[in-house]
């Protein structure tokens, strides 16, 4: 009987999407985050069973920044607040799961220091084969522009357990038209979700409303802001990626500092890493 060959498959990770879901859960402990990311991580390669993985990182979005100075100004915290003091802890047990599995896991941590992480993961998906499948991981709705471009590729919603629908209209002009909250984007005044599918799907009503020169600068401006950005061959080569190397006893020194019994049963030890171990070279 013939080796039965392995479809290649790539599972990419949002990883501060996924790093901040981390934040529920178990509570106890000096690092319930770390806690929580390696179970919801172990699971997710268990589920998928990747053939490689990818972790995104974020870069800083200075080019958008110099579309619209606003962007994403609603995410910053006041130091000295209880809630910059919340984010700190959890800034730097990110620093230790980063840092494991840029060490130890058979994990690519990738970041682009000048592009945000959809905009690595875009070129990292633009730049490969499309006979590999991808599956990508986060609730950040940006990402269902992927749907609209690649057919190999699909994206799974973690906290909602699904995968993403294609809709059957342009992601990014929906988007544009009624701007992202989340990201500081204000979209054009007067249309939201309804309003901007129905433009969408009429390029005449489209074009009527486009004409208004607010409206029209303002579609335009969030337009370049949602889209993803791709990447010359210079910038690919900027891409920083880790070089990990099989090294469980690391790990395991750091599930006993911080106390982790139940990782450290053998039973849940051997399938911790036994998760991981087929994707070795």
């Amino acid at each position: 009987m013939e080796p039965t060959t392995v479809q290649p498959h790539i599972l990419v990770v949002d990883g501060m999407n996924f790093l901040h879901r981390a934040r529920s859960g178990w509570k106890l402990g000096p690092a319930p985050v770390v806690f929580n990311f390696m179970r919801t991580f172990r699971a997710l390669v268990e589920q998928f069973k990747p053939t490689r993985i990818y972790f995104v990182l974020e870069g800083d979005p200075k080019q958008r920044r110099d579309i619209l100075p606003e962007y994403k100004a609603n995410r910053q915290v006041e130091a000295g607040t209880p809630e910059h003091q919340e984010l700190a802890k959890f800034f730097a047990q990110v620093g230790e799961i980063t840092g494991l599995l840029a060490r130890v896991f058979p994990v690519s941590v990738v970041r682009h220091p000048r592009y945000e992480c959809d905009d690595t993961i875009y070129n990292l998906i633009k730049r490969s084969s499309s006979a590999i499948n991808w599956t990508v991981v986060s609730n950040d709705s940006d990402f269902t522009q992927l749907l609209n471009e690649f057919g190999h590729v699909r994206v799974y919603n973690p906290m909602m357990k699904t995968f993403v629908t294609c809709p059957d209209w342009d992601y990014v002009s929906w988007k544009a038209l009624r701007g992202d909250g989340s990201d500081n984007i204000p979209g054009i005044p007067g249309v939201g979700d309804k309003g901007a599918e129905q433009y969408v799907n009429d390029p005449d009503l489209l074009q009527e409303l486009l004409a208004d020169p607010v409206a029209g600068a303002i579609f335009e401006r969030n337009y370049e802001l949602i889209k993803f950005i791709e990447w010359s061959d210079a910038d690919a080569l900027e891409m920083l990626s880790s070089a990990p190397r099989k090294d469980w006893e690391q790990l395991r020194e750091t599930f006993v500092k911080y106390e982790f019994k139940s990782l450290l049963k053998e039973s849940t030890w051997d399938k911790f890493t036994a998760t991981f171990d087929h994707l070795w070279g």
